[in-house]
């Protein structure tokens, strides 16, 4: 009776331990099954919207600077062509030779040349000496007012003839039209050349022109005579000074304007047609702009746009950019300072797009 007691204790007491062991592992299993759970919901809400981060528009103090690269260009340069036909008899420009205006480049074969001017020459002195005596005549009344003015009529034609073979002379000797460098030369001595001839190039490199290119909201102010300041990533240490000479009244065909700046280059010649120079416009006065990061661009800076993200869904916004402040870009138009614009994941977007914000940053320190 007694072993039968116990026995029945031993399995009471198995019985309990049981439901013990099976309540911790059915609570051990909630826990374990419940984060996956959680997770798969989650990423259930990540496959129905499309993740992005945003940054609030902030309002910041700035001040109407700004800077833009242009291309250097000569101040003059020119094709120089042959006026005359012959054998190039020599030649005095190699290239890199530095020349005045007026100075000898090539001389061409000028027998012929010579030739008619003295003939010509010769026909007005007669020519002359003949309108002298008919005047004299007709003063007189010794010769008919049709008499003299036939004479005068030749006089006046051989002084044509001769005004044309002295040029045909003097354009055997060919002439640098400026003071500048001889870049190329396209004959050698010897060489046939005939009217229309290109025979050199030449470049004015005492000044330069930079040539910048400006959208609308930044022509206006430029004026003729305003002094700007330039940089070049080749004397960093350095900055130069140029002077406004033009500014287009008509756009280009990206709707931006040509202005000419104009700077000093007799120092060494240290800026070559064809390098790249910075203009900086520095403004007086501070005012309040709205501002974006850069990263919000969706297609750069010559067509400014970004996404904003307004109850849960993603919007294309055009807008008019102002400064360009390298990390921010300045809105003139487009948004207001309410809004909030995505800085990452608007690869994937499209107008309407549901988002979901999976980070916000905070409004940036004012520059």
């Amino acid at each position: 009776m007694d072993i039968f007691r116990t026995t029945v204790n031993r399995i009471k007491k198995h019985k309990f331990l049981y439901s013990i062991a099976l309540l911790l592992l059915c609570i051990l299993l909630v826990f374990i099954l419940r984060p996956r759970e959680k997770q798969k919901t989650i990423d259930r809400k990540y496959f129905d919207r499309i993740p992005v981060s945003v940054d609030p528009v902030s309002k910041a103090a700035v001040r109407d600077s700004f800077s833009t690269v242009g291309t250097v260009q000569a101040f003059r340069e020119a094709d120089i062509y042959s006026e005359s036909e012959g054998l190039v008899r020599t030649v005095s420009a190699s290239p890199g030779d530095r020349k005045k205006a007026s100075e000898a480049l090539f001389t061409i074969d000028n027998e012929l040349q010579t030739a008619l001017l003295r003939k010509a020459e010769a026909h007005y002195k007669q020519a002359n000496r003949d309108f002298e005596r008919y005047k004299n005549l007709h003063a007189e009344g010794a010769v008919s007012l049709s008499s003299f003015e036939a004479i005068q009529l030749q006089r006046e034609e051989a002084l044509a003839d001769f005004t044309a073979a002295s040029r045909k002379y003097s354009n055997t000797r060919i002439k640098a039209p400026f003071s500048g460098v001889v870049t190329s030369r396209f004959v050698e001595q010897g060489e046939l050349v005939r009217e229309g001839t290109k025979v050199a190039h030449m470049l004015d490199l005492s000044r330069v022109k930079i040539i910048i290119f400006v959208p609308e909201h930044q022509v206006m102010k430029f004026r003729e005579g305003d002094v700007l300041a330039v940089t070049s990533d080749l004397y960093p240490k350095e900055q130069f000074s140029g002077t406004v000479n033009a500014v287009s009244d008509k756009a280009g065909r990206d709707h931006t304007y040509q202005v000419e700046v104009l700077m000093d280059n007799t120092s060494g010649n240290r800026f070559r047609s064809g390098m790249f120079a910075r203009v900086i416009y520095n403004g007086g006065t501070e005012r309040q702009a709205l501002l974006v990061p850069r990263t919000a661009l969706v297609s750069g800076i010559r067509k400014p746009e970004v996404y904003i993200v307004h109850n849960g869904k993603a919007y294309l916004k055009h807008l008019v950019a102002g400064l360009d402040l390298q990390q921010r870009i300045e809105v003139l138009e487009g948004l207001s300072p309410s809004d909030s614009v995505v800085v990452s994941g608007q690869d994937e977007l499209q107008n309407g797009a549901a988002v979901v914000i999976i980070d916000r940053k905070a409004k940036p320190a004012a520059p």
